[in-house]
């Protein structure tokens, strides 16, 4: 069976999520994987100017809430996915295929459901059972922004720059250490606020997410009916391992939304899939003048139709 056709629409915003091979424990929140998830996620969303509303990456999966109005989210996550496989694995010392299948995007309907989506991502180490609140979590989370209200600054190095440096002649007598400052690239990474509350001021909005986060994080300690085991027991287990009874959802159609919506965008679906099956069975017979559905790829393309081919491929300048 082949995968589901992907498209997007701008001003939409999905919620992204993906899973380790076999649920292993590969993004174990250390901080060193902790690092090179936030200097590659940060170098991405700037590179493809996509907007993220809220992640948090768990020991075996991550969830982001994000919006791309130039229509490049596949770009963004193509990019990300195959770069984070790549250093984790160089990481633990393995090879091989390192996420379990395709990311998925799920389309959030209306303004409830996309508070009711960060809420949940933010707060997914809760969700899990593993702490009793999101700050008590040692990865890689939107709570510490939301909280602080500073955004995080992610380090990626450039390789090329760092080959081309020394090789250089003057920096012969550089030690590693200064090659790799001169190499590092900083990526600010900060929170996009969402549509329905986009007039607060920064502190205002940072502090009724944190309310709202901290709120369902109480509810849920209510519901628990056995303690967490807490940070130092979540870092304790080996990369490698797996749980023993994992966990896998059916993806649902869209998040939110009435049974008239989801119906009306179960029937849009229909008509997008046909129509993108009639243009490529035209492309297979060699037709040139042919139009696909906005939003979509035709074959062999790497840009949707309709979205932007601008990419920025530089580094931000640096902040004095």
């Amino acid at each position: 069976m082949g995968h589901p056709l992907r498209n997007q629409e701008k001003d939409v915003i999905y919620e992204l999520s993906n899973r380790t091979l076999h649920q292993m424990y590969a993004l174990l929140p250390e901080e060193q994987v902790n690092a090179i998830i936030l200097g590659l996620l940060a170098k991405y969303a700037w590179r493809y100017s996509v907007e993220i509303f809220a992640f948090c990456f768990m020991s075996n999966h991550f969830h982001m809430l994000v919006r791309s109005k130039k229509l490049q989210l596949h770009l963004f996550m193509r990019d990300f996915q195959s770069q984070l496989a790549k250093k984790i694995n160089a990481l633990r010392n393995r090879t091989g295929t390192f996420w379990e299948r395709r990311y998925t995007a799920t389309k959030v309907m209306d303004d409830e459901a996309m508070v009711d989506r960060l809420r949940y991502i933010v707060c997914n180490p809760s969700e899990s059972g593993l702490v009793s609140h999101p700050k008590l979590w040692p990865g890689l989370c939107s709570w510490d922004i939301h909280k602080s209200g500073e955004p995080m600054v992610g380090e990626v190095v450039n390789r090329k720059t760092y080959w081309a440096e020394k090789r250089k002649r003057k920096n012969k007598y550089k030690t590693e250490a200064e090659l790799i400052e001169m190499a590092t690239e900083r990526y600010t990474l900060e929170m996009a606020k969402l549509p329905q509350w986009r007039d607060l001021d920064d502190e205002t909005y940072h502090r009724k997410i944190v309310e709202t986060c901290h709120e369902h994080a109480g509810e849920l300690a209510k519901k628990r009916k056995r303690p967490c085991p807490g940070p130092q027991k979540v870092l304790s287990v080996k990369w490698n391992e797996r749980p023993n009874n994992p966990k896998k959802a059916p993806r649902p159609l869209c998040h939110g939304g009435d049974c008239k919506q989801r119906q009306a965008y179960r029937e849009n679906r229909r008509l997008l899939v046909s129509g993108y099956r009639k243009a490529v069975r035209k492309w297979r017979k060699g037709k040139t003048e042919i139009e696909f559905p906005d939003g979509t790829i035709p074959p062999g393309h790497q840009f949707c139709v309709g979205g932007s081919h601008d990419i920025r491929r530089d580094p931000p300048p640096p902040s004095n």
